[in-house]
């Protein structure tokens, strides 16, 4: 574990508009954005899902040139360095391609992942999601659930990296993030349809994380098993989402971090961006 004196969280978000299969162009678009962070400023550095390549494939073909080896691909070693560089743990997305010995439909060459990388450089682990959204059937193995790294820093604590969407009930979602006393939820998203007004984007989020920090809801009742003990009242949530038209798609932003607690029942936005912003922001949670 990264052990620090400080009682709070510096978290820092890339919110853009990346160009499908312009990698290299995409890179030097998220330099631009953090010159100005000076290294050893942040605890935690999220990009969006598929930060790199763009999202929307619509077939194996098509993403196939795109797929990348954990840990070796170009947008890895991108996301490595600059967690080396900035001293920063990072979360971020790409496309991983399959390991020629897994099992896969016949369509199935990829992963919609995330990669993790501690202050160091060092690979810490990866998660693959799970509940696929539309643009990631014709490609996409789904993963087989949500992905938590236990004591990464003091800072930090446990983080625990999903998706907000799907299938698994709020109930299922609470239940997990209760069980394992998470401090950090990541959520790595390029939330897609006909952009809805600003509003109606943090009231669909809100809504989501109803799980970490509702305790009315008969839905809810597995609070009852994990009731909330005082040194660990609120789960941080951070949102980091894209913006942009993409093949028809078009991205909601509005990426933010979110403070939930569950013995108070409240929630609480830490900072947001909106739809359309394109750069880095950075926030502390105290």
């Amino acid at each position: 574990m990264y052990a620090t004196n400080r009682t709070f969280l510096r978290i820092g978000i890339v919110q853009y508009d990346p160009k499908v299969t312009k990698i290299e162009d995409n890179i030097a678009r998220v330099k631009g954005f953090l010159t100005k962070v000076q290294p050893g400023s942040l605890d935690l550095l999220c990009f969006p899902e598929m930060a790199l390549t763009g999202y929307v494939f619509p077939t194996p073909a098509d993403v196939s040139p795109y797929l990348e080896h954990p840990k070796t691909g170009v947008s890895l070693q991108f996301f490595q360095e600059t967690a080396r560089s900035l001293r920063t743990f990072v979360i971020a997305g790409y496309p991983e391609k399959l390991g020629d010995e897994e099992e896969r439909d016949d369509h199935a060459v990829g992963a919609n992942s995330a990669v993790v990388y501690d202050p160091n450089g060092a690979w810490i682990g990866g998660y693959r999601k799970t509940n696929l959204f539309e643009a990631d059937l014709p490609w996409v193995k789904p993963g087989t659930g949500y992905a938590c790294f236990p004591n990464l820093s003091e800072s930090l604590q446990t983080v625990f990296i999903g998706h907000m969407y799907g299938s698994q009930s709020n109930a299922e979602r609470y239940r997990l993030a209760c069980s394992m006393r998470v401090g950090i939820f990541c959520t790595v998203s390029s939330f897609t349809g006909t952009r809805p007004p600003f509003l109606t984007t943090i009231q669909y989020w809100i809504a989501r994380l109803l799980p970490l920090w509702s305790k009315d809801s008969d839905a809810l009742r597995p609070m009852d098993e994990y009731p909330a003990s005082d040194e660990h009242d609120e789960t941080i949530v951070v949102i980091c989402n894209r913006t942009g038209l993409e093949r028809g798609s078009l991205f909601a932003g509005c990426s933010m971090v979110v403070r939930c607690s569950r013995s108070r029942g409240t929630w609480d936005i830490v900072g947001l961006v909106d739809s359309q912003f394109e750069g880095f922001r950075s926030w502390v949670i105290e």
